[in-house]
């Protein structure tokens, strides 16, 4: 025998005793280890049998490998086996040999396969050309599946939500929660242990239902799937089965090779409950299967017209035993209940989740490249990208980037418009799935139009049956429809939907083009003005920039060529002069920051990407040379828009994006706009530094320029490059986030500082918060306009600051704030000294970063210290025992009482002449700590101002006030008091663990001189109020 033949009959052997292997081979990772080795297998493969948890199903995972690998895997993977468990070959060998009859049928059996393999492996597409196919395995993607039913809620839910949040959605429903499962899992026991022989499958148009079927047959046919289930499987197509006639039996209806008839009977006779029968696109059966039960066949060789045949089959009255797979649209749900047989699993194919998306795109390009280009752009165009949930978009998508490819067109940058996908999609359904509905595609659209502009009207999504049925005639069988039962109290009721939102608003937009030119004009401008008078009509703005689509000229003639509509000039006129408005609209106050009047900017600007015409783009961009998007959210989709419009811009004199949520994939959207601005305002968080490098390169040289960069993390190397590109600029505010600092870094800072002086306003480098410094720049003793700001390590502030001075510069009106003394060295101690000497005026504040706000108050830290923070402004050059003031800081961060250890640190700024203000933050303000605080005014001559802030829970005692207001103050000293104070008895007193009950008064007292003065700044929950001043929350008391 030679090595082929050989070769052969292991391959033959192998799959043979398949079920038997699967079952009893135990030493299944020695001899992966060995196939591994040997390069028989990959190491994705190897993974996945490591990674499954029993014997079987590891060997379920390696013939999955075996299959792909073909003859020389298996031989080799038999030869092994002998090695590891010869006494499991010898005795399958044995028991071949004793039965003559099963191993004619295993090979019968096997022909069976290989003939549903040839059916099967390869499928034509929507735009196949006689001949053309492709390979099954190379477009099929594994869909997302739930068995749970949602409620009405979950419904509009996702139909609502887009882009990233409609992902998230249907990541949620792809959990235990919705009882998602997968094709293999279809027929396991229930969670009470039961089978269910009956499956419906059921999903919308283009969810991937037919395809999921071929597959289905295909991974049987080579062992990947049910292998250990069904020793036959049979597809039959409802849409071949409408062209059955005469009289025809269960046997005539499948389709096999006729050598297998004989096995196929016995296996139908002998052993019914290892078959499966998978029944492909009910909902496109034209005959009825109400069919009375007296009539019906009881075995597969009877026969009867085709219907009967196979109402007896749905009804399990021919194998009951057998089991059997539905799949339909879910408008014919109804329709199937009526005749199918419980107890029934149902099933729900949503279409794809986001990394089925881009599993799909992987698939069906040939290069990698060119999939992760395409796939990027589509995932900047939410509404395109939401739609990918749906199989048959993923197609469409594709084949148009495939053309650009084909083309020789090697970095593509979008699809031309959203509308063109949307117009292809409706095209593709009217052709193949629309031809038996006995309507014209006309009539089909305008029918849809009708219910879609009905429903954007009252901002409904979801519709009863008779509001459907008045537009649509036979809503069950239109495929842009979905349809299901909803519960309502002790019944049911149909509730239908547009696939989503988006089609629902396209659906709508091109209803306008499918009237009359004169009553088409009259809706469209009723909409306009809808959409002019502001917010509350905002939901109508995606109909408008669909009608933009539709008078794109190309959409345009693909609607003429299709004779579905064609746009008027008075439309036309009507969007042109629409746009121009709201440019002109936005341009009276461009300084005003207003959310509606930046959305409809940016709302216009998607118009104009639809419209895609590029005269008028250039027309429309040309009348701007300044944009402000302060504080508006932009997507990848609105970053896209940009830069097409932006591109028609002669020129950009400023553009603002501040606080815009632009992310590194976003910027590099918008880098040639920022190529071309005069002026730039940008803030943008969590670049890297090949992100920095883009960015610089973009931005030339010679702009004006305000960069927030705090929100990064960029290498010294990278800081050092900034610093140097923005001398070649005019910068203005500049913050920069950092690593770490070197000494170079700080040359390079004082270079830019030198060189940009007279434009640069305000410039940061931020690393961590525990302390941060704020000065302005003095040079010759002239006080200049330059502030700086340090969120540095106190070592790298340093060197900062010692190079700001040995330049020739001097700081001025310094703020040092200190977060958690704890964290400082005596060494950062002695670096903070040198850092604020000499200063002409010092703000210093200490304040704990854990023990403030309402963290504090939620981990009960309001009893576990009493000074929680401190601020004191020095005028002239202090001189202080720095360690010693630190030391109390810190000491005083883990005291819970006022002690004497705050009073040392109020003795030790009794010394301080320069003191001019103090605030103190106190978790209660007790006798003592007022006493000791007080007697800083006649201590400290020049201190103006003294401040208590009782935080959180402290309340203003009556004691502590009388006390305060007869304590002997300097007249000019004047004292504030922030805090809280209940006039309600103590067991009527609320507290203030719910705010919305809360009896506390908020207020501030204010005691200057002879006077004092209460002020309420919140009032609490049915307190009291003075009734000598009933209308005011202001009193006055003369101590």
């Amino acid at each position: 025998m030679n090595k082929m033949e050989s070769s052969e009959d292991s391959a033959q052997f192998v799959d043979k005793y398949m079920p038997q292997l699967i079952q009893r081979v135990t030493m299944v990772m020695p001899i992966a280890d060995e196939l591994l080795a040997e390069d028989m297998i990959h190491k994705e493969m190897y993974s996945n049998i490591s990674a499954a948890r029993t014997n079987q199903s590891k060997m379920r995972e390696l013939f999955k490998a075996l299959h792909s690998g073909g003859n020389k895997v298996k031989s080799t993977f038999l030869s092994t086996l002998r090695e590891n468990e010869p006494n499991l070959v010898q005795d399958l060998e044995c028991s071949g040999k004793q039965r003559g009859e099963p191993e004619n049928k295993s090979t019968i059996s096997l022909k069976y396969k290989e003939f549903i393999r040839g059916e099967y492996a390869t499928v034509q597409e929507y735009n196949s050309l006689p001949g053309e196919h492709v390979k099954l395995d190379d477009r099929y993607t594994e869909p997302l599946i739930i068995q749970k039913h949602r409620q009405q809620r979950e419904r509009e839910e996702e139909i609502r939500s887009r882009g990233q949040n409609f992902y998230q959605v249907m990541d949620q429903r792809d959990s235990e929660t919705y009882k998602s499962t997968k094709v293999e899992r279809l027929f396991d026991p229930d969670e009470h242990g039961d089978i269910q022989r009956t499956v419906i499958l059921q999903g919308h148009s283009g969810t991937g239902k037919s395809f999921t079927s071929q597959k289905i047959m295909s991974d049987w046919a080579f062992g990947r799937l049910y292998e250990d289930q069904f020793d036959l499987v049979f597809h039959l197509r409802c849409k071949e089965l409408n062209q059955a006639t005469g009289r025809k039996s269960l046997m005539d209806l499948l389709n096999y090779d006729q050598s297998s008839s004989s096995m196929i009977k016995q296996v139908l006779h002998q052993s019914p409950e290892r078959v499966l029968f998978l029944v492909d696109g009910f909902d496109e059966l034209k005959f009825s299967l109400d069919v009375p039960k007296d009539s019906l066949p009881r075995d597969p060789w009877t026969q009867c017209s085709p219907e009967v045949t196979l109402s007896g089959l749905i009804r399990k009255q021919i194998l009951h035993e057998s089991f059997l797979l539905v799949t339909t649209r879910s408008t014919a749900l109804d329709k199937l209940k009526e005749v199918v047989k419980h107890p029934v699993r149902y099933a729900e194919i949503l279409g794809f989740s986001k990394e089925g998306v881009e599993e799909y795109f992987n698939r069906f390009f040939k290069k990698k490249q060119h999939s992760q280009q395409a796939f990027d752009s589509v995932r900047k165009n939410e509404t395109l990208f939401t739609a990918c949930f749906i199989p048959v978009i993923c197609w469409i998508i594709c084949t148009v980037y495939r053309e650009q490819f084909d083309e020789g067109t090697e970095m593509i940058q979008s699809l031309e418009t959203t509308t063109s996908i949307f117009v292809e999609f409706v095209a593709t359904l009217l052709k193949h799935d629309c031809q038996d509905l006995g309507q014209s595609a006309l009539t089909i659209l305008q029918g849809l139009g009708k219910l879609a502009e009905k429903g954007m009207e009252e901002q409904q999504v979801l519709f009863d049956h008779d509001s459907v049925s008045q537009t649509v005639s036979d809503p069950s069988k239109v495929p842009f429809l979905c349809k299901f039962l909803q519960k309502k109290r002790v019944s049911q009721t149909t509730m239908y939907s547009f696939m989503h939102l988006s089609f629902q608003e396209f659906f709508t937009a091109l209803s306008y083009m499918l009237l009359g030119d004169e009553e088409a004009q009259e809706k469209v401008r009723e909409l306009l003005s809808k959409v002019r008078r502001g917010k509350e009509n905002s939901h109508l703005l995606p109909i408008v920039q669909f009608l933009f689509g539709i008078a794109n000229k190309e959409v345009g003639k693909r609607l003429e060529d299709k004779k579905y509509i064609s746009c008027s000039q008075g439309i036309w006129t009507q969007l042109k002069h629409f746009i121009l408005e709201v440019i002109d609209k936005e341009k009276e106050d461009r300084n005003a920051i207003d959310y509606h009047i930046s959305s409809m900017w940016l709302f216009a600007f998607h118009c104009l990407y639809e419209l895609h015409v590029d005269d008028f783009v250039k027309k429309a961009m040309n009348t701007y040379t300044e944009f402000n998007l302060t504080h508006i959210p932009l997507t990848k989709t609105d970053c896209w828009v940009l830069k097409y419009c932006f591109q028609h811009c002669e020129r950009i004199q400023r553009l603002i994006l501040n606080w815009c949520k632009l992310s590194a994939e976003k910027i590099k959207i918008l880098l040639p706009a920022l190529e071309k601005c005069q002026h730039l305002e940008l803030q943008v968080d969590d670049l890297a530094d090949d992100d920095l490098d883009g960015l610089l390169t973009a931005l030339g040289e010679g702009k004006s320029l305000e960069l927030d960069l705090t929100e990064n993390n960029f290498s010294d190397e990278k800081v050092q490059d900034l610093l140097v590109a923005l001398t070649k600029h005019k910068p203005r505010n500049i913050d920069i986030g950092v690593k770490s600092i070197t000494s170079n870094t700080a040359d390079k800072f004082m270079f830019l500082v030198n060189k940009a002086h007279a434009d640069l306003e305000s410039i940061g480098l931020h690393c961590c918060e525990n302390v941060t410094l704020e000065a302005n720049l003095q040079k010759n003793g002239v006080n200049g306009t330059l502030q700086i700001s340090l969120w540095l390590k106190v070592s790298d502030m340093k060197m900062i600051c010692d190079c700001i001075r040995a330049s020739g510069y001097s700081l001025s009106e310094i703020d040092l704030s200190v977060s958690y003394v704890a964290d400082l060295s005596d060494t950062d101690v002695d670096d903070l000294s040198a850092i604020i000497h000499p200063v002409d005026k010092l703000r210093l504040r200490f304040q704990h970063k854990d023990l403030y706000g309402q963290d504090a108050v939620s981990e009960g830290l309001h009893s576990q210290i009493s000074l929680r923070g401190i601020e004191i402004t020095l005028c002239g050059d202090p001189v202080f025992d720095w360690r010693k003031l630190f030391q109390l800081v810190h000491t005083l961060e883990q005291h819970p009482e006022w002690d004497e250890h705050a009073d040392e640190l109020i003795s030790l700024l009794h010394s301080q002449t320069s003191l001019g203000d103090i605030g103190l933050f106190v978790s209660r303000l007790t006798e003592r700590c007022a006493t000791s605080v007080i007697s800083l005014s006649q201590a400290c001559p020049n201190l103006r101002m003294i401040s208590l802030h009782v935080v959180e829970q402290g309340l203003l005692l009556e004691e502590v006030l009388h006390l305060l207001r007869a304590s002997k103050r300097r007249p000019d000293c004047r004292v504030l008091v922030a805090g809280w104070r209940c006039r309600k008895p103590a067991d009527q007193c609320t507290g203030r663990k719910d705010w919305s009950l809360c009896c506390d008064d908020s207020v501030r007292l204010n005691l200057h001189g002879e006077t004092f003065t209460e002020n309420v700044i919140r009032h609490g929950k049915k307190s009291d109020r003075p009734s000598y001043h009933p209308k005011s929350n202001r009193w006055c008391v003369v101590a």
